[in-house]
């Protein structure tokens, strides 16, 4: 009887001793797992503050050309105001009075 006793002993403490070496094995797995899973993230911090700045440049660039295009809007709607402004009516206005008095004479 102590035979037996002594057998599952043995084998209970096989057994304890191959979930120790699987816990570990587990263990480190996890630690690994964790390792990988801090990196990723502070890669996937890293791309969005550069995906952030891209956002930025091509934000700052479609400011800048949407500012020149309305200043160029604005450069051809003062050129084609030329006709409305009272000062152009004016001198217009004058010149056909003089041609008018001229061819008279």
């Amino acid at each position: 009887m102590s035979a037996h006793w002594t057998f599952k002993t043995k084998e209970l403490e096989d057994q304890v001793e191959n979930q120790r070496r699987i816990d570990q094995e587990l263990k480190k797995k996890v630690l690994k797992l964790e390792f990988c899973l801090r990196e990723t993230r502070i890669q996937t911090r890293k791309l969005q503050k550069m995906g952030e700045r891209n956002d930025m440049a091509i934000q700052e660039v479609l400011n800048e050309q949407l500012a020149a295009k309305k200043q160029h809007e604005a450069d051809l709607s003062s050129n084609q105001n030329l006709w409305d402004k009272s000062g152009f009516t004016i001198i217009v206005s004058m010149s056909m009075l003089i041609l008018v008095a001229f061819s008279r004479r």
